[in-house]
């Protein structure tokens, strides 16, 4: 081999080592921009979760609350259609394959929480004669509903 198939050599090594360096460096910033954008729409959720949250009533998950009885039940009729329409996008993420499954399985578990209170289960099934989300989510929605009961 002669000397500058040596230096030819050297330079196609260092090219690759360069490439290669900058391909894990880029590898490293692409996750690390995908973690801070699943932070980020985990927080976007959880804002909206806890606002429409903050707006029922205090014995809201009382199984004495019959929400059609009670005094504010046009405004946490509203709010139910809010949680609901908010649980629809999260399924929706989910089953798109769009959200990590521990933020789903977090989400999962609180819907199924909310849907084991007599509140919940009905103003759901108010809802679900008056809107539609589409078969498969209220069919999901259904299916947790009957877990709890």
């Amino acid at each position: 081999m002669t000397n500058s198939d040596w230096i030819t050599l050297s330079a196609a090594i260092a090219t690759l080592s360069a490439v290669g360096v900058s391909i894990v460096a880029l590898w490293v910033e692409i996750r690390r921009l995908n973690q801070q954008f699943m932070l980020q729409h985990f927080a976007d959720y959880t804002k909206r979760y806890l606002e429409i949250l903050l707006q029922f009533p205090e014995d809201i998950n009382e199984a004495s609350l019959v929400p059609e009885s009670d005094p504010q039940y046009q405004h946490i009729m509203r709010q139910m259609r809010l949680y609901f329409a908010l649980c629809f996008e999260e399924w929706h993420l989910s089953q798109h394959r769009l959200l990590h499954k521990d933020i789903w399985s977090l989400w999962k578990s609180g819907m199924e929480a909310a849907l084991s209170r007599p509140a919940f289960k009905q103003a759901w099934a108010r809802i679900r004669a008056d809107t539609r989300f589409g078969k498969p989510f209220e069919e999901y929605i259904d299916s947790l509903g009957k877990k709890s009961a």
